[in-house]
């Protein structure tokens, strides 16, 4: 991982120590499991999913928590009901979680929870499904974009919105039962169109009408915050801005790819009606530091392993997992990789390491060769770090880590080999700081000398005297190394549950990426909590950068990526989407995102119920209007963790070199029709205007094509319109 990536409580010791062949080992068995508060007799809409995941804790014989105990989930009673999986392994609390959507037919659900290792040790869980909302009638049933509808039915009260040919609706009023009155979406395909209402994704019965073409030159009508993503397709010259009547009209329009195709290019042009202003963006130049490649080697690498067959490991569990008792003191061999894209035997140098601090989660072992540096002091205070607040950051979000090693933890290796990797011309703009390679998990190489055969992640050591390559104090090794640990940790994390416990394949690198950086978040706001405000500047300060990059230029990166070079524009933007979709959808999400063999676009879509090209459209939006000044957002087109202009403009004042600006998008204005902008739009992404019409001037059309002429496809792109004032 490359420095310019930048993020925690104690859980109870395991018992059942004993010795054995002469060595103390501690063993976890699992033997009881129970019902986590509020999971159980939940209620909700048929066919939507439950509010909280069912959930249990697996405990050992004398009450600790059974990490990584398999349990089975099964549905017992109920038509329909779908689980995000049949397995799941308990975390580091001894939780183990599956969400739940109920089936479309109204009535009572069971579902049973079972010890994989003890088939007998179960228990039941029930829900309820109630009636969706219902429609019973629309008018008027003929309508054309932005038109008053009347819907009646029961069922909607105001968490329901109403959706016509799939696009939402503004609801603008009704009493929340049984009437409600919305305002049609602008722009759609002519002809019969499907209206129905959803309470999350649990939808109502659907009724039909007809959308009615605008006239020719007839005018969009949006009231303040109201918002559309338009097929520039199917409705090439729909989007015609009105006159404005009194003060300035003013709307942000965004053409976005929405292909979903990782890392697609297509070009664009957008133009009003007059001559004007011309705008042309030619083809961005990638550098890619040496980290971020290195970085990325390793996740394509993995990419590859995991294609190999191989049955799950939840079909066939190990018996009773034993914990070697380790001690500081001790030694161990390790295999390193030595340089980017190691392979053969050679590239992973042989390391002889001594255990500077044996905790309850991690061990730390450290290089004999390794340059002075750390003193024991910084080994049990990296270790604390790690074992009372990172791991448990890791693990409840993410869920269960391996355990091929049976030792009970992740050991973390200080090793001058990890310095070795950046070239000393690099050291100024990007060095490795550490990384953890799959190899050592994955069961295919259970036999390979390349493996060390357990949960293993490598650092940088301090090198003051920069004997090695770059010069590393321990000061900022100290502070570097556990932002890197969380972040490869997830890493590690989702390579276990997708391709070592579901046999699946590995994560799509951008969903992979914006999780680990989600990872150093999370580790950033454990920090906060605990009233470190230095940490949490640590954890959080690289996903801000990233962030702010991005959105300077986002027409220039995607979101969606799939092959390197990653980015750290491309990481701040995959950071940005995965954090709105976490905050529209609770954070249940995330574990749902990483407890599964689903990857990029249909893990994201199964997970929340809605495909990736809504959701993208709207988080396009949201990163500029969330938190405009004298505007209120929609919900939908909110963030809710972090009010980003707030923080970027304290960055601008803390660091102006680096945060150049208060507020990193900074639309190009055009007034009325007077523009021609061609460039590229990439996966998930695209620039953002603002179009003023002053009062007394006429209103103005905006076009959408395929540079240098041609349509777009509705599946590739869309014009993202919102008025603002």
């Amino acid at each position: 991982m490359s420095n310019a990536m930048r993020s925690l409580t104690r859980l109870v010791p395991l018992a059942l120590a004993f010795a054995c062949g002469g060595e103390d080992i501690v063993v976890f068995v699992p033997e009881t499991i129970e019902k986590v508060a509020g999971a159980d007799a939940q209620t909700a809409p048929a066919g939507g999913f439950l509010a909280n995941p069912l959930a249990v804790i697996a405990r050992t014989a004398d009450g600790s928590a059974a990490r990584r105990a398999l349990v089975r989930w099964t549905v017992m009673s109920g038509t329909g009901a779908l689980l995000s999986d049949s397995t799941t392994a308990a975390d580091g609390n001894g939780r183990a979680e599956v969400a739940v959507r109920l089936g479309t037919t109204p009535g009572p659900y069971a579902v049973r929870a079972q010890l994989v290792a003890k088939p007998d040790r179960t228990v039941d869980f029930a829900a309820t499904a109630v009636a969706p909302p219902a429609l019973s009638g629309i008018n008027p049933t003929s309508f054309g974009g932005g038109d008053t509808i009347g819907v009646s039915g029961t069922g909607l009260d105001t968490t329901v919105t109403v959706d016509i040919a799939g696009v939402p609706t503004r609801r603008i009023g009704g009493n929340g039962a049984t009437t409600t009155s919305v305002v049609a979406p602008v722009c759609l395909a002519p002809g019969s169109v499907s209206v129905r209402a959803r309470a999350g994704v649990a939808a109502s019965n659907e009724l039909s009408g007809t959308y009615t073409a605008p006239a020719a030159s007839a005018p969009v009508r949006l009231a303040v915050g109201d918002y559309a993503a338009v097929d520039p397709s199917r409705v090439a010259g729909c989007v015609v801005l009105p006159p404005a009547t009194g003060d300035t009209a003013e709307y942000l329009v965004g053409p976005q790819a929405t292909s979903g195709v990782p890392g697609f290019p297509m070009s664009y042009r957008l133009r009003g009606d007059s001559a004007g202003i011309v705008l042309a963006r030619g083809a961005v130049q990638r550098e890619t530091p040496f980290g971020l490649a290195f970085h990325d080697a390793l996740r394509e690498a993995e990419a590859g392993f995991a294609r190999q067959p191989r049955p799950p490991l939840m079909e066939s569990p190990p018996g009773a997992p034993v914990v070697a008792q380790l001690s500081v003191g001790d030694h161990r061999q390790f295999r390193v990789c030595n340089k980017l894209k190691c392979n053969a035997l050679e590239d992973f140098t042989a390391v002889d390491a001594e255990a500077r601090y044996v905790g309850e989660h991690a061990a730390i072992y450290q290089d004999v060769a390794a340059p002075s540096g750390f003193t024991t002091a910084h080994f049990d205070s990296l270790g604390a770090v790690f074992d009372d607040q990172l791991y448990d950051v890791g693990t409840q979000a993410f869920g269960a880590e391996s355990d091929v090693d049976q030792n009970g933890r992740v050991l973390i290796l200080f090793t001058p080999v990890v310095n070795k990797l950046t070239p000393a011309s690099q050291c100024s703009q990007s060095f490795v700081t550490g990384f953890f390679f799959s190899i050592d998990i994955d069961p295919a190489f259970a036999k390979d000398e390349r493996s060390n055969h357990g949960e293993v992640f490598y650092a940088i050591v301090p090198d003051s005297a920069q004997t090695v390559t770059c010069r590393h104090t321990v000061s900022s090794v100290l502070r570097i190394v556990p932002v890197t640990f969380v972040h490869e940790f997830q890493h590690m994390i989702s390579y276990f549950q997708h391709v070592v416990l579901r046999a699946g394949q590995a994560e799509d690198l951008w969903l992979n990426e914006a999780m680990s950086h989600l990872a150093e978040e999370l580790g950033a706001f454990r920090f906060l909590s605990l009233g470190s405000q230095r940490a949490f500047s640590d954890f959080a300060v690289g996903n801000l950068l990233n962030a702010f990059n991005y959105l300077k230029d986002s027409e220039a990166w995607p979101v969606l990526f799939d092959t390197s070079p990653g980015t750290l524009e491309e990481r701040g933007a995959s950071w940005l989407f995965l954090r709105w979709v976490v905050d529209q959808f609770g954070d249940d999400v995330i574990r749902r995102l990483s407890e599964t063999r689903l990857t990029g676009q249909e893990n994201v879509a199964a997970a929340t119920g809605e495909p990736v090209s809504r959701l993208l459209t709207d988080w396009f939006l949201a990163n500029y209007v969330s938190d405009l000044p004298g505007f209120t957002a929609p919900a939908r087109l909110r963030y809710g963790r972090w009010r980003f202009r707030t923080t970027f403009a304290d960055l601008n004042r803390q660091a102006p070199s680096t945060f150049d600006r208060s507020f990193p998008i900074v639309p190009v204005v055009f007034i009325g029709g007077a523009f021609d902008v061609s460039g590229i739009l990439r996966s998930g992404s695209g620039p953002y205007f603002r179009v003023r019409i002053p009062p007394g001037q006429r209103g103005t059309a905006l076009q959408l094509t395929r540079a240098p002429s041609g349509e777009l496809s509705g599946v590739e792109a869309r014009l993202n319109l919102i008025r603002v004032r």
